[in-house]
């Protein structure tokens, strides 16, 4: 047997086998940000989601549950995470001067939903903001 097929039958180097192993490593390292990004990013489009919700919820009840007053009322969710403010304002109309006004009234309802961080130092909330307007029989004098 002559020396080069003596060499081919001996297998890898040591500096082949780390260079491998140095390869590997990078490619998994790209992986795994990837994945993390992803992860991160799938966790921001379901608070962003349940934000959404909870405010159309919060509109949607408006003048539902009990009536309109001028104001403001928060809370935040059973589980913490999401902060809301549900506020109520008289809009102006013009026919604040008219001698004969009509039997309903505008209200500006605004629906504002954040995000609560445990470390707010590291990231800023994620607001979701929704309003409306709503027309509501005026209070007889």
């Amino acid at each position: 047997m002559n020396r080069t097929s003596q060499r081919k039958a001996r297998g890898f180097t040591l500096l082949e086998v780390i260079v491998a192993v140095i390869i590997a490593a990078l490619c998994l390292s790209a992986l795994a940000q990837v994945f993390a990004t992803g992860v991160r990013a799938a966790g921001t489009a379901s608070d962003y989601t349940r934000a959404v919700t909870l405010a159309q919820s919060l509109l949607a009840g408006a003048g539902v549950e009990k009536a309109l007053e001028d104001g403001a009322e928060g809370g935040t969710t059973a589980d913490g995470k999401l902060a809301w403010t549900l506020t109520v304002t008289q809009e102006p109309t013009e026919d604040a001067d008219a001698l004969v006004r009509p039997p309903l009234e505008l209200k500006r309802v605004i629906a504002r939903v954040s995000t609560v961080e445990a470390d707010a130092s590291v990231t800023r909330p994620r607001v979701v903001e929704l309003s409306t307007l709503l027309a509501v029989p005026r209070p007889t004098p």
